[in-house]
């Protein structure tokens, strides 16, 4: 059975921050974030926020079950993970690929 603190190292992990990254998102010392991950400390309630401002799932951390998004595919929920793992610089990436493929679909349907 996995703790609270192995469930914010996934999510940590998930999104791609580093255990430095996560330290400044929150506002943490580094002996902060290793009591949290060594499930030696819970998790405040200002952390806990500042998490969930920044993508963590926080249904996952507290409970263990992850959040399922409603009326969406697997294949989508899989793109909507591999984004949330990704770094910034490859967000900006895929969001430009994808405003590509978009707007090249609407001009050829309306025929520029």
């Amino acid at each position: 059975m996995s703790t609270m603190g192995s469930r914010v190292t996934e999510e940590r992990e998930r999104l791609g921050l580093k255990k430095t990254d996560f330290e400044h998102l929150i506002g943490c010392p580094h002996n902060t974030l290793y009591s949290y991950e060594q499930n030696e400390a819970s998790l405040s309630g200002l952390h806990l926020q500042k998490l969930a401002e920044h993508g963590f799932d926080m249904l996952y951390i507290v409970t263990g079950n992850k959040t399922q998004p409603m009326n969406i595919s697997t294949d989508e929920q899989e793109v909507i993970e591999n984004y949330r793992a990704m770094n910034q610089a490859s967000r900006l990436n895929i969001s430009t690929i994808s405003n590509t493929i978009t707007y090249q679909r609407i001009n050829e349907r309306v025929k520029i």
